[in-house]
C-alpha cells in the first residue's frame, strides 16, 4: 500500500505529486525532483529543489497550476530518493497499523521494494537494514506501550489502537473485571446486533494462540442459512465458572440494550462443565448441547485407555459394535437407554472385561444422573451443525497463522480484527443474497444417509439396531474418531 499521497495536476504532460519528507513535512515531486517550500504567498506557493545550493524553483498556484518554473538543477536527479521515502513511510506505517514483528515487517517491505521497483543497481544508497529497523521501532513505541509481562502490566484503558476495527469502528465491547480478574471482549456493535437476532450459539476456547497474560481466548459463532461467523473474541483470565457468568451476562446484558429480546435457544459446546452451569443455573431457557464429535472422541479415548486400539483396527465386529454405541446419541431420546441394553447385551465376549469398564465409564459420565446427561449430547433430528467443528477450524487457523504459541496480546487483537473485517463481508455478502459455503462432499453424504435413516426409523421401515449400525457407519466415520 502506497502511504505517500498524489495532488496530480497535468498539464502539457507535466505533472505535479506531494510526498512527505521523513519529518513529515510536504514535499513536491515535479520530473523525479524533490522540491521543498521557500515562500508563501496569497495565490501561490514558491518551493525550491531540496538539494542545497540548487537553483531550481517551481512556483505553484493555490489551484495546483504551474505558474513558471526553474528546472536548471546543478545535480544529477536520483528518482530512488523517492523510492527510499516510500519504503520509510510504508515500513512506519506498516509499524502502526499491524503488530507484526519488526524484523518482518522492515525485510518483508524492503525484499518487495527491490523486486517490484527493479532499483537493484541502487541499493548501496539505500539506508541499511539496521537504520530501518531502529526507525520503525520509535515509530511503534510512539502509539505501542511495551509488551506486557503479567495483567497488572497491561495498560488501561488499552492503546486507541487496538479497541477499534479496521473500519474504526469501536470494537473493545468490555474490558474489567471477569469473576476475579481483569478481562477483554471484543465484538462491534454490528457483531452484537447479529448475535442478538440468532437462536443458535456455538461457543469454544483455544490456549496456543492466547496472549501469555491470559488463559485462553474464547470465541462465540452463529450459525445461518449455512453461513458460521465469529460475533465475540474474549480473553480470558481463567476457566471458572464465575468468569464464564460474567461473560455471558455483559453478553446477555448487551443484546437486551438492543431488541429487549433474548432469541438464544439452544447454545452448543465442548462439554465444559462450568459453562453448561452456567445456563443451568442463570439461563434456563437455553438448551445446552455437547459437541458430537468431542463426545464420539471422548468414547474413543477410553477405548484407547483401555488398550484396544489395535483390536479396534483389526475386529470388524468391535468396530461395528463402538460405531453403533457411538449412534446412540442420535436416536430418539426416549429410546437411548434401551439402546445401550441391547448392545450391552451382544457386546463382543473376547473384549468383555474392557467394554465392562467401558460401560461403566459411560454411565458415570454421560448417563442420567451424570454431569453430561443424554439430553445434553442426544441430537435426534437436529438439522443444525451438532458439532463445533466451525470454531475448531477457525482456531486451527490462528495457530498455522501464528509464528510461535501465546504471542503478544497486540498481535492476537490484530488477529482479532483480522477476522472480525472478513466475516463482516460474509455476512454483507450472505445477506445480499450469495450462496452460502459448500460442505464437503464426504459431510453432504453422511447428512442425506441419516436423514434418510431418520425418516425409516420414524416410518418403522428399519429397526433401532439396523439404525445404529447405518448411522454409526455412515456418520461416525466422517468424525474420523479413529
Amino acid at each position: 500500500m502506497i502511504v505517500f499521497y498524489y495532488l496530480i495536476l497535468e498539464l502539457n504532460d507535466e505533472s505535479i505529486s506531494y510526498i512527505k519528507s521523513t519529518h513529515e513535512i510536504n514535499q513536491l515531486i515535479y520530473h523525479g525532483a524533490r522540491f521543498c517550500v521557500k515562500q508563501k504567498n496569497l495565490s501561490s506557493i514558491l518551493w525550491r529543489c531540496v538539494k542545497g545550493n540548487c537553483p531550481a524553483s517551481i512556483s505553484i498556484s493555490n489551484n495546483n497550476i504551474v505558474l513558471r518554473k526553474n528546472e536548471n538543477h546543478n545535480h544529477l536527479i536520483d528518482s530512488n530518493e523517492i523510492k527510499v521515502l516510500e519504503l520509510r513511510h510504508k515500513l512506519k506505517k506498516d509499524a502502526q497499523s499491524s503488530s507484526e514483528p519488526i524484523d518482518k515487517i522492515v525485510e518483508l517491505g524492503y525484499s518487495n521494494m527491490i523486486t517490484t521497483q527493479k532499483i537493484n543497481d541502487s541499493v548501496v544508497k539505500f539506508p541499511t537494514m539496521k537504520t530501518l529497523k531502529n526507525t520503525v521501532s520509535r515509530q511503534r513505541r510512539q502509539i505501542r506501550p511495551p509488551l506486557p509481562k503479567s495483567l497488572d502490566d497491561l495498560p488501561h484503558p488499552l492503546p486507541p489502537l487496538y479497541t477499534i476495527t479496521k473500519k474504526k469502528l469501536n470494537f473493545l465491547l468490555y474490558d474489567g473485571i471477569l469473576g476475579q480478574k481483569r478481562g477483554l471482549i471484543f465484538a462491534s456493535q454490528n457483531d452484537i446486533e447479529y448475535l442478538a437476532y440468532q437462536k443458535f450459539w456455538y461457543a469454544d476456547g483455544t490456549f496456543y494462540t492466547s496472549p501469555s497474560i491470559f488463559y485462553q481466548i474464547y470465541s462465540i459463532h452463529t450459525f445461518d442459512e449455512g453461513l458460521s461467523t465469529p460475533c465475540v473474541f474474549a480473553l480470558l483470565p481463567d476457566k471458572f465458572e464465575s468468569t464464564y457468568l460474567d461473560l455471558f451476562s455483559i453478553l446477555i446484558k448487551k443484546i437486551m440494550e438492543i431488541s429487549n429480546i433474548i432469541r438464544l435457544e439452544c447454545i452448543t459446546i465442548d462439554y465444559e462443565l462450568a459453562v453448561k452451569n452456567v445456563f443451568c443455573k442463570h439461563f434456563p431457557h437455553v438448551e445446552v448441547k455437547g459437541c458430537l464429535f468431542h463426545y464420539g472422541q471422548a468414547l474413543f479415548r477410553k477405548f484407547v485407555s483401555l488398550n484396544l486400539t489395535t483390536a479396534f483396527h483389526e475386529d470388524e465386529s468391535l468396530r461395528l459394535w463402538f460405531r453403533s454405541f457411538a449412534a446412540i446419541a442420535l436416536l430418539p431420546e426416549t429410546d437411548m437407554n434401551e439402546a445401550i441394553e441391547y448392545l450391552r447385551s451382544i457386546k463382543p465376549l473376547l473384549y468383555e472385561k474392557e467394554i465392562d469398564s467401558f460401560l461403566e465409564y459411560h454411565n458415570n459420565t454421560y448417563g442420567i444422573n451424570s454431569r453430561f446427561p443424554p439430553k445434553m449430547y442426544n441430537h435426534y433430528r437436529n438439522l443444525k451443525p451438532r458439532t463445533i467443528n466451525y470454531l475448531e477450524g477457525r482456531h486451527n487457523r490462528w495457530k498455522k497463522r501464528s509464528t510461535k504459541s501465546h504471542h503478544d496480546i497486540y498481535i492476537c487483537i490484530d488477529m482479532f480484527k483480522d477476522d472480525q473485517l472478513l466475516v463482516a463481508d460474509e455476512r454483507e455478502r450472505h445477506e445480499a443474497g450469495a450462496a452460502p459455503p459448500k460442505r464437503r462432499k464426504n459431510t453432504r453424504i453422511a447428512e442425506e444417509s441419516l436423514s434418510r435413516l431418520w425418516d425409516k426409523l420414524e416410518k418403522n421401515q428399519i429397526t433401532k439396531e439396523k439404525f445404529l449400525k447405518g448411522a454409526g457407519l455412515r456418520y461416525f466415520q466422517y468424525l474420523e474418531i479413529e
